[in-house]
């Protein structure tokens, strides 16, 4: 199977290598999943995704998933310290004008990754433009 261009970014991790990063976590970790505008073309997504990945912190490991979405894994303090990630993430965006073209949801790893990203998707496709928001 060919992977496509967007998923062999430097520095982004592999899906199997982002699950299993999350399912080392022992204390609270939370998913960041950031969503790029509909209006942007395929061909561009590629950028974005290499954007959130120059912003995240070393220690915060980013995959690539369909679509173009980055997903950002926080290893401590939870949905409350991924917010900030998030937000942290967004406002770079806003440096470059780009902040009305993202938006994030931040989801708990406490039902298991793929719930986590599941509802961090679920999210970030409900926030508006610019926005993170938070799973309850």
């Amino acid at each position: 199977m060919e992977l496509p261009p967007i998923s062999q970014l430097p520095w982004a991790v592999g899906h199997d290598r982002f699950l299993a990063a999350a399912g080392a976590v022992t204390g609270e970790g939370a998913c960041c999943l950031f969503v790029i505008d509909e209006s942007i073309p395929a061909t561009a997504r590629s950028g974005y995704a290499a954007l959130v990945i120059a912003y995240a912190r070393a220690n915060e490991p980013v995959t690539i998933l369909e679509g173009g979405a980055a997903a950002l894994l926080i290893r401590e303090g939870g949905v409350a310290s991924g917010q900030v990630a998030a937000r942290r993430l967004l406002q770079q965006m806003s440096r470059l004008g780009l902040q009305d073209t993202l938006r994030a949801g931040v989801a708990p790893l406490g039902g298991g990754v793929d719930a986590a990203l599941a509802r961090a998707r679920e999210l970030a496709v409900g926030a508006s433009a610019g926005e993170v928001a938070v799973s309850a």
